[in-house]
């Protein structure tokens, strides 16, 4: 079944939602995204209220985070923009990625 997103927030520009991303871009049509915007836990060990694992082990951090790139991609338009922030430490091997 698939779950109905509403957004937060609906212009004429566009849309934003919060939510579980993988839930939302998996709802998504491929190549519909002009711009897609990740800020993703840095793994730096801190306690989150969302009870999220903030001290995976270096591949498994990297994996997760190609995985979530990798629905981020589909629904890229050709030309569509993806913006990561993140630690250099993170953003250099999953740049290359």
């Amino acid at each position: 079944m698939v779950r109905t997103m509403i957004p937060i927030l609906k212009t004429p520009l566009g849309e934003l939602h919060q939510t579980d991303c993988l839930e939302l871009l998996k709802s998504l049509e491929p190549e519909t995204v002009d711009l897609a915007f990740a800020d993703p836990p840095f793994n730096l060990g801190k306690k989150y209220s969302s009870k999220i694992d903030d001290s995976k082990a270096r591949h498994d951090y990297l994996d997760w985070c190609k995985n979530w790139l990798n629905v981020m991609i589909r629904v890229l338009k050709p030309g569509g923009s993806l913006f990561l922030w993140n630690l250099p430490k993170w953003n250099l091997p999953l740049g290359v990625f």
